[in-house]
Protein backbone atom coordinates (compact mmCIF):
# COMPACT_ATOMS: atom_id res chain seq x y z
CA UNK A 1 0.00 0.00 0.00
CA UNK A 2 2.81 2.52 1.49
CA UNK A 3 4.52 1.64 -2.27
CA UNK A 4 1.51 2.17 -3.88
CA UNK A 5 1.27 5.33 -2.47
CA UNK A 6 4.78 6.67 -3.04
CA UNK A 7 4.42 5.19 -6.91
CA UNK A 8 1.14 7.42 -7.08
CA UNK A 9 2.84 10.64 -5.64
CA UNK A 10 6.44 10.44 -7.85
CA UNK A 11 3.56 9.80 -10.66
CA UNK A 12 1.85 13.07 -10.04
CA UNK A 13 4.99 15.12 -9.58
CA UNK A 14 6.34 13.67 -12.91
CA UNK A 15 3.10 14.96 -14.49
CA UNK A 16 3.05 18.32 -13.02
CA UNK A 17 6.78 19.19 -14.01
CA UNK A 18 5.77 17.95 -17.34
CA UNK A 19 2.61 20.05 -17.39
CA UNK A 20 4.74 23.06 -16.47
CA UNK A 21 7.71 22.67 -18.80
CA UNK A 22 4.68 21.76 -22.25
CA UNK A 23 3.11 24.69 -20.49
CA UNK A 24 6.42 26.76 -21.17
CA UNK A 25 7.43 25.79 -23.96
CA UNK A 26 4.37 26.42 -25.39
CA UNK A 27 4.24 30.08 -24.45
CA UNK A 28 7.82 30.38 -25.84
CA UNK A 29 6.77 29.17 -29.06
CA UNK A 30 3.82 31.53 -29.60
CA UNK A 31 5.69 34.41 -28.09
CA UNK A 32 8.38 33.88 -30.15
CA UNK A 33 6.80 33.25 -33.69
CA UNK A 34 4.56 37.24 -32.87
CA UNK A 35 8.28 38.70 -32.04
CA UNK A 36 9.51 37.20 -35.25
CA UNK A 37 6.06 38.35 -37.36
CA UNK A 38 6.73 41.80 -35.55
CA UNK A 39 10.51 42.25 -36.55
CA UNK A 40 9.64 41.14 -40.20
CA UNK A 41 7.12 43.43 -40.21
CA UNK A 42 9.08 45.89 -39.27
CA UNK A 43 11.77 45.14 -41.51
CA UNK A 44 8.98 45.65 -44.69
CA UNK A 45 7.68 49.49 -43.22
CA UNK A 46 11.57 50.32 -42.94
CA UNK A 47 12.19 49.50 -46.54
CA UNK A 48 8.45 51.34 -47.68
CA UNK A 49 9.10 54.64 -46.16
CA UNK A 50 12.98 54.02 -47.44
CA UNK A 51 11.78 53.98 -50.74
CA UNK A 52 9.03 56.76 -50.23
CA UNK A 53 11.78 58.90 -48.88
CA UNK A 54 14.23 58.35 -51.91
CA UNK A 55 11.59 59.11 -54.33
CA UNK A 56 10.43 62.37 -52.36
CA UNK A 57 14.08 63.64 -52.64
CA UNK A 58 15.01 62.53 -56.21
CA UNK A 59 11.88 64.38 -57.52
CA UNK A 60 13.46 67.44 -55.32
CA UNK A 61 16.89 66.61 -56.98
CA UNK A 62 14.43 67.05 -60.34
CA UNK A 63 13.66 70.75 -59.68
CA UNK A 64 16.81 71.56 -58.73
CA UNK A 65 18.39 69.96 -62.45
CA UNK A 66 15.52 71.49 -64.20
CA UNK A 67 15.90 75.16 -62.88
CA UNK A 68 19.32 75.06 -64.66
CA UNK A 69 18.01 73.82 -68.01
CA UNK A 70 18.22 77.65 -69.07
CA UNK A 71 21.69 78.19 -68.27
CA UNK A 72 22.75 75.05 -69.54
CA UNK A 73 20.82 75.59 -72.84
CA UNK A 74 23.39 78.56 -73.60
CA UNK A 75 26.17 76.80 -72.56
CA UNK A 76 26.98 78.69 -69.05
CA UNK A 77 29.45 76.74 -66.87
CA UNK A 78 27.62 74.99 -63.92
CA UNK A 79 29.05 77.37 -61.39
CA UNK A 80 27.14 80.68 -63.18
CA UNK A 81 23.57 79.25 -62.01
CA UNK A 82 22.46 82.43 -59.70
CA UNK A 83 19.32 80.67 -58.94
CA UNK A 84 21.00 78.01 -56.68
CA UNK A 85 20.56 79.68 -53.68
CA UNK A 86 16.76 80.46 -54.05
CA UNK A 87 16.18 76.86 -55.18
CA UNK A 88 18.14 75.26 -52.28
CA UNK A 89 16.54 77.39 -49.86
CA UNK A 90 13.15 76.31 -50.91
CA UNK A 91 14.11 72.89 -51.08
CA UNK A 92 15.38 72.92 -47.56
CA UNK A 93 11.71 75.12 -46.40
CA UNK A 94 9.49 71.71 -47.76
CA UNK A 95 11.77 69.18 -46.95
CA UNK A 96 12.87 69.48 -43.15
CA UNK A 97 15.44 65.88 -43.71
CA UNK A 98 17.88 67.63 -46.50
CA UNK A 99 20.87 68.41 -45.50
CA UNK A 100 22.89 69.51 -48.32
CA UNK A 101 22.69 70.60 -51.72
CA UNK A 102 25.52 69.83 -53.92
CA UNK A 103 26.25 70.34 -57.82
CA UNK A 104 29.56 68.85 -58.93
CA UNK A 105 31.58 69.43 -62.01
CA UNK A 106 32.38 65.90 -64.17
CA UNK A 107 35.29 66.11 -62.38
CA UNK A 108 33.70 65.75 -59.10
CA UNK A 109 34.60 68.88 -58.21
CA UNK A 110 31.93 70.82 -55.98
CA UNK A 111 31.09 73.86 -57.40
CA UNK A 112 27.91 74.83 -55.87
CA UNK A 113 26.67 73.84 -52.45
CA UNK A 114 24.49 74.44 -49.37
CA UNK A 115 24.63 73.15 -46.44
CA UNK A 116 21.77 73.39 -43.63
CA UNK A 117 22.89 74.39 -40.52
CA UNK A 118 26.08 73.61 -38.72
CA UNK A 119 26.24 70.07 -40.45
CA UNK A 120 29.81 69.18 -42.04
CA UNK A 121 29.68 67.90 -45.16
CA UNK A 122 32.30 66.71 -47.36
CA UNK A 123 31.47 63.49 -49.26
CA UNK A 124 33.23 62.38 -51.89
CA UNK A 125 32.45 62.22 -55.82
CA UNK A 126 31.04 59.10 -57.23
CA UNK A 127 33.55 57.08 -58.26
CA UNK A 128 32.10 55.86 -61.90
CA UNK A 129 30.64 58.06 -64.50
CA UNK A 130 27.14 58.49 -64.80
CA UNK A 131 24.94 58.60 -67.93
CA UNK A 132 22.44 61.02 -68.92
CA UNK A 133 19.55 58.17 -67.50
CA UNK A 134 21.49 57.22 -64.00
CA UNK A 135 19.86 57.92 -60.45
CA UNK A 136 22.35 57.05 -57.78
CA UNK A 137 21.44 56.52 -54.38
CA UNK A 138 24.03 55.64 -51.44
CA UNK A 139 25.22 56.21 -48.13
CA UNK A 140 27.97 58.33 -46.46
CA UNK A 141 28.86 58.87 -43.05
CA UNK A 142 25.51 57.92 -41.58
CA UNK A 143 23.33 60.16 -44.63
CA UNK A 144 21.55 59.09 -47.79
CA UNK A 145 22.86 60.92 -50.86
CA UNK A 146 20.67 60.79 -54.38
CA UNK A 147 22.67 61.85 -57.28
CA UNK A 148 21.27 62.78 -61.06
CA UNK A 149 23.55 64.02 -63.73
CA UNK A 150 23.73 67.20 -65.61
CA UNK A 151 23.54 67.46 -69.22
CA UNK A 152 23.79 69.68 -71.80
CA UNK A 153 23.41 69.52 -75.55
CA UNK A 154 27.25 68.18 -75.21
CA UNK A 155 26.25 65.13 -73.17
CA UNK A 156 26.95 65.06 -69.10
CA UNK A 157 28.35 68.25 -67.41
CA UNK A 158 27.89 66.99 -63.78
CA UNK A 159 25.84 66.11 -60.78
CA UNK A 160 23.11 67.55 -58.60
CA UNK A 161 23.00 65.51 -55.01
CA UNK A 162 20.70 65.95 -52.75
CA UNK A 163 21.90 64.70 -48.81
CA UNK A 164 19.24 63.79 -46.91
CA UNK A 165 18.92 62.54 -43.49
CA UNK A 166 16.14 59.80 -42.82
CA UNK A 167 14.76 58.96 -39.67
CA UNK A 168 14.13 54.73 -39.02
CA UNK A 169 12.92 56.02 -35.75
CA UNK A 170 10.23 58.44 -35.84
CA UNK A 171 9.21 55.81 -38.72
CA UNK A 172 8.82 53.15 -35.78
CA UNK A 173 6.78 54.91 -33.45
CA UNK A 174 4.09 56.52 -35.56
CA UNK A 175 0.67 56.32 -33.99
CA UNK A 176 -0.10 53.61 -36.85
CA UNK A 177 3.18 51.35 -35.78
CA UNK A 178 2.40 51.89 -32.05
CA UNK A 179 -0.86 50.83 -32.31
CA UNK A 180 -0.06 47.51 -33.52
CA UNK A 181 2.63 47.03 -31.55
CA UNK A 182 0.01 47.68 -28.63
CA UNK A 183 -2.40 45.05 -30.43
CA UNK A 184 0.03 42.42 -30.77
CA UNK A 185 1.53 42.47 -26.96
CA UNK A 186 -2.19 42.29 -25.67
CA UNK A 187 -2.35 39.26 -27.90
CA UNK A 188 1.23 37.94 -25.99
CA UNK A 189 -0.31 38.66 -22.75
CA UNK A 190 -3.80 36.60 -23.39
CA UNK A 191 -1.53 33.74 -24.51
CA UNK A 192 1.07 33.62 -21.59
CA UNK A 193 -2.09 33.84 -19.08
CA UNK A 194 -3.82 31.03 -21.52
CA UNK A 195 -0.48 28.60 -22.13
CA UNK A 196 0.44 29.26 -18.19
CA UNK A 197 -2.63 29.02 -16.09
CA UNK A 198 -6.05 28.68 -17.57
CA UNK A 199 -5.67 26.04 -20.35
CA UNK A 200 -6.51 22.49 -19.41
CA UNK A 201 -3.72 19.95 -19.09
CA UNK A 202 -5.82 17.72 -22.11
CA UNK A 203 -4.68 20.64 -24.32
CA UNK A 204 -1.32 19.62 -24.28
CA UNK A 205 -2.38 16.08 -25.21
CA UNK A 206 -3.28 16.71 -28.40
CA UNK A 207 -1.02 17.41 -31.46
CA UNK A 208 -4.23 18.51 -33.16
CA UNK A 209 -5.21 21.53 -30.42
CA UNK A 210 -1.25 22.25 -30.11
CA UNK A 211 -1.15 22.96 -33.85
CA UNK A 212 -4.50 24.52 -34.63
CA UNK A 213 -3.62 26.89 -31.99
CA UNK A 214 -0.32 27.75 -32.91
CA UNK A 215 -2.26 28.48 -36.19
CA UNK A 216 -4.82 30.58 -34.99
CA UNK A 217 -1.90 32.67 -33.60
CA UNK A 218 0.05 33.27 -36.44
CA UNK A 219 -2.74 34.13 -38.32
CA UNK A 220 -3.76 37.02 -35.72
CA UNK A 221 -0.25 38.19 -35.54
CA UNK A 222 -0.13 37.95 -39.17
CA UNK A 223 -3.21 39.89 -39.69
CA UNK A 224 -2.74 42.50 -37.13
CA UNK A 225 0.59 43.41 -38.96
CA UNK A 226 -0.77 43.52 -42.57
CA UNK A 227 -3.49 45.90 -41.35
CA UNK A 228 -0.89 48.02 -39.37
CA UNK A 229 1.45 47.76 -42.38
CA UNK A 230 -1.45 49.06 -45.38
CA UNK A 231 -2.01 51.85 -42.45
CA UNK A 232 1.07 52.51 -42.32
CA UNK A 233 1.64 52.85 -46.30
CA UNK A 234 -1.54 54.85 -46.70
CA UNK A 235 -0.42 57.54 -44.33
CA UNK A 236 3.16 57.74 -45.37
CA UNK A 237 1.93 57.81 -49.16
CA UNK A 238 -0.55 60.64 -48.48
CA UNK A 239 2.51 62.27 -46.27
CA UNK A 240 4.39 62.07 -49.46
CA UNK A 241 1.44 63.98 -51.66
CA UNK A 242 1.31 66.40 -49.59
CA UNK A 243 5.16 67.21 -49.54
CA UNK A 244 4.75 67.07 -53.25
CA UNK A 245 2.13 69.57 -53.14
CA UNK A 246 4.56 72.10 -50.50
CA UNK A 247 7.18 71.90 -52.98
CA UNK A 248 5.36 72.56 -56.21
CA UNK A 249 2.85 75.43 -54.41
CA UNK A 250 6.39 76.67 -52.62
CA UNK A 251 7.48 77.51 -56.30
CA UNK A 252 4.57 78.77 -57.59
CA UNK A 253 4.10 80.72 -54.13
CA UNK A 254 7.05 83.05 -55.13
CA UNK A 255 5.42 84.47 -58.20
CA UNK A 256 2.30 84.67 -56.29
CA UNK A 257 3.91 86.30 -53.58
CA UNK A 258 5.21 89.10 -55.74
CA UNK A 259 1.51 89.50 -57.56
CA UNK A 260 1.94 87.52 -60.99
CA UNK A 261 -0.77 85.11 -61.04
CA UNK A 262 0.74 81.32 -61.93
CA UNK A 263 -1.66 81.29 -65.11
CA UNK A 264 0.29 83.94 -66.10
CA UNK A 265 3.44 81.95 -66.00
CA UNK A 266 4.96 80.64 -69.53
CA UNK A 267 5.70 77.12 -69.09
CA UNK A 268 2.71 76.07 -66.33
CA UNK A 269 1.90 73.34 -68.13
CA UNK A 270 5.23 71.69 -68.17
CA UNK A 271 5.87 72.25 -64.64
CA UNK A 272 3.01 70.33 -63.89
CA UNK A 273 4.33 67.91 -65.92
CA UNK A 274 7.65 67.60 -64.56
CA UNK A 275 6.76 66.74 -61.37
CA UNK A 276 4.33 63.64 -62.53
CA UNK A 277 7.08 62.71 -64.97
CA UNK A 278 9.73 62.95 -62.46
CA UNK A 279 8.74 60.32 -60.45
CA UNK A 280 6.65 56.81 -60.76
CA UNK A 281 4.76 57.03 -57.65
CA UNK A 282 2.83 59.92 -58.44
CA UNK A 283 -0.80 59.50 -59.99
CA UNK A 284 -1.84 62.81 -61.13
CA UNK A 285 -0.59 66.85 -60.00
CA UNK A 286 -3.31 69.65 -60.74
CA UNK A 287 -3.45 73.60 -60.16
CA UNK A 288 -6.41 75.11 -59.01
CA UNK A 289 -8.00 78.10 -58.83
CA UNK A 290 -11.50 77.63 -57.31
CA UNK A 291 -12.84 74.47 -58.33
CA UNK A 292 -11.48 75.26 -62.12
CA UNK A 293 -8.19 72.81 -63.26
CA UNK A 294 -5.93 75.46 -64.16
CA UNK A 295 -3.50 73.03 -65.39
CA UNK A 296 -3.26 69.21 -64.63
CA UNK A 297 -1.96 65.81 -65.69
CA UNK A 298 -2.89 62.44 -64.73
CA UNK A 299 -6.97 63.52 -64.68
CA UNK A 300 -9.48 62.59 -67.16
CA UNK A 301 -8.57 64.38 -70.53
CA UNK A 302 -11.39 66.98 -70.58
CA UNK A 303 -11.85 67.67 -67.04
CA UNK A 304 -12.40 71.33 -66.18
CA UNK A 305 -14.07 71.11 -62.74
CA UNK A 306 -12.21 69.94 -59.85
CA UNK A 307 -13.69 65.96 -58.20
CA UNK A 308 -11.56 64.80 -56.26
CA UNK A 309 -10.59 61.19 -58.31
CA UNK A 310 -11.10 57.89 -56.09
CA UNK A 311 -8.60 55.64 -55.72
CA UNK A 312 -5.42 58.08 -54.78
CA UNK A 313 -3.94 59.00 -51.16
CA UNK A 314 -3.84 62.19 -52.09
CA UNK A 315 -3.12 66.20 -50.21
CA UNK A 316 -4.38 70.38 -51.23
CA UNK A 317 -1.81 73.24 -50.53
CA UNK A 318 -3.03 76.21 -50.49
CA UNK A 319 -0.95 79.00 -52.55
CA UNK A 320 -1.42 81.51 -50.21
CA UNK A 321 -2.05 85.19 -52.29
CA UNK A 322 -0.10 88.02 -50.54
CA UNK A 323 -2.96 90.33 -51.61
CA UNK A 324 -6.61 89.66 -50.98
CA UNK A 325 -8.00 90.42 -54.57
CA UNK A 326 -5.24 87.58 -56.03
CA UNK A 327 -7.40 84.89 -56.98
CA UNK A 328 -6.99 81.61 -54.41
CA UNK A 329 -4.37 78.65 -55.81
CA UNK A 330 -4.30 75.52 -54.91
CA UNK A 331 -1.94 72.22 -55.69
CA UNK A 332 -3.38 68.83 -55.65
CA UNK A 333 -1.03 65.79 -55.81
CA UNK A 334 -2.11 62.07 -55.72
CA UNK A 335 -0.55 58.64 -55.46
CA UNK A 336 -2.72 55.65 -56.39
CA UNK A 337 -3.18 53.17 -53.69
CA UNK A 338 -2.38 50.29 -55.96
CA UNK A 339 1.27 52.01 -55.99
CA UNK A 340 1.35 51.92 -52.28
CA UNK A 341 0.44 48.35 -52.15
CA UNK A 342 3.14 47.30 -54.45
CA UNK A 343 5.95 49.00 -51.96
CA UNK A 344 4.73 46.76 -49.88
CA UNK A 345 4.37 43.39 -52.32
CA UNK A 346 7.90 44.18 -53.25
CA UNK A 347 9.53 44.84 -50.14
CA UNK A 348 7.73 41.81 -48.39
CA UNK A 349 9.19 39.48 -50.56
CA UNK A 350 12.57 38.08 -48.73
CA UNK A 351 10.59 38.92 -44.93
CA UNK A 352 7.40 36.63 -46.05
CA UNK A 353 9.79 33.83 -47.23
CA UNK A 354 11.71 34.30 -43.98
CA UNK A 355 8.11 34.16 -42.11
CA UNK A 356 7.36 31.15 -44.23
CA UNK A 357 10.03 29.40 -42.79
CA UNK A 358 9.32 30.41 -38.98
CA UNK A 359 6.30 29.06 -38.84
CA UNK A 360 7.27 26.08 -40.46
CA UNK A 361 9.82 25.77 -37.96
CA UNK A 362 7.56 26.89 -35.21
CA UNK A 363 4.80 24.12 -36.29
CA UNK A 364 7.52 21.56 -36.00
CA UNK A 365 8.40 23.23 -32.05
CA UNK A 366 4.95 23.01 -31.21
CA UNK A 367 4.34 19.71 -32.78
CA UNK A 368 7.15 18.14 -30.11
CA UNK A 369 5.47 19.93 -27.23
CA UNK A 370 2.61 17.33 -27.02
CA UNK A 371 2.70 15.15 -23.25
CA UNK A 372 3.06 11.36 -23.91
CA UNK A 373 0.19 9.63 -22.92
CA UNK A 374 1.25 6.90 -20.38
CA UNK A 375 1.05 3.36 -20.80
Amino acid sequence: MASDLATTDLETELDSAALAGARLRTVLAFSLTLLAILVLGGAIWLQVAARFDTARIRTEAETVRNAMSGMLAMGLPLEDFIGFPAVSARVFQTNPGVRAVVVREAGGRPVLSTVKGDVAWAAPAFGAPMSADDVVVDRVDGLSRVALPIVNRFGPVGTVELVFERDPLGDLTRNAALAGLLATTLLTIGLIVHGLAIANPEFFESRRDLLGAYATVAALGLALTASTLGGLAAEKAAETAGAYASSLGARLGEAVAVGISPEDLSGLDDVVQEYRASNRIIGYVALLEGNRIAAATGLETGQRRWKRPEGYFDAIYEVRPRRLYTPQYRVAVGIPWRVAIRELVDAAVVPSAIAVLVLLLGSVLVARIRLQERA
